[in-house]
């Protein structure tokens, strides 16, 4: 199934790019335009929630002409879950949600993103190194 396997290469690679926006634009500014997925908070969770997903899916589907079905594709599977998961987050943590329970809903993400946000960037350069690596080299084992 080509189509899913260029699905999962894409979101793994502007999830990646999304999450280390910040640090790239300083080196140029292409990748700065890849900021418009942290300033929106719906794209953001649907970018993680799709990226999430395509990982999770990523660990069941296999690669097409891979003999090896759930090794075949550990790293880009792994990788699209948690760059999806840490969007999902980052979305949370950036963009409050207002109302009643926001304390407790606020506290609760911030003990958990807090460990995570420090890693964001190397994460997301290493995402969309993984996606891009998964796209050039499709069927060598583990990637």
């Amino acid at each position: 199934m080509p189509q899913f396997y260029l699905l999962s290469v894409v979101s793994t690679i502007v999830a990646g790019l999304a999450l280390s926006s910040d640090y790239l634009k300083t080196k140029s500014d292409f990748f700065g335009s890849f900021r418009f997925l942290q300033k929106n908070r719906s794209i953001q969770i649907i970018t993680g929630l799709v990226t999430a997903v395509i990982g999770i899916l990523k660990l069941i589907l296999r690669s097409p002409g891979e003999d090896i079905v759930v090794v075949g594709d550990l790293l880009p599977a792994v990788a699209g879950i948690i760059l999806g998961v840490i969007l999902i987050g980052e979305a949370f943590r950036q963009h409050p949600k207002e109302g009643k329970d926001q304390e407790k809903v606020g506290k609760s993400v911030e003990k958990v993103t807090k460990g995570i946000a420090p890693y964001r960037i190397p994460v997301g350069i290493a995402g969309a190194v993984i996606g891009l690596v998964h796209f050039l080299f499709p069927q060598i084992l583990f990637l």
